[in-house]
């Protein structure tokens, strides 16, 4: 039930944030640094640091492993921010 209550709508993200985002997760590839990103899933918005280790553009998807080397998969259509 609490859960239901901390649910939020999706943020909506103009596109030249949506390239911005793409740049950035390239340049975390390409360089293998790590970065902080929110997405949005379940209706919450989470933070992680992730490392990018491949990004599939036929299924929209970032493969990578976050700070505990775990990996872990991310839509990019839940991206909504990186710092």
């Amino acid at each position: 039930m609490l859960n239901y209550l901390n649910k939020v709508p999706k943020p909506i993200i103009i596109e030249n944030i949506k390239e911005q985002l793409q740049i950035r997760l390239v340049q975390s590839l390409q360089n293998k640094e790590e970065i902080l990103i929110s997405y949005y899933r379940d209706g919450m918005v989470h933070d992680m640091y992730i490392n990018v280790l491949h990004i599939e553009p036929m299924s929209r998807t970032i493969y990578c492993t976050d700070a505990f080397e775990l990996n872990t998969e991310i839509k990019l259509n839940e991206l909504i921010n990186m710092h």
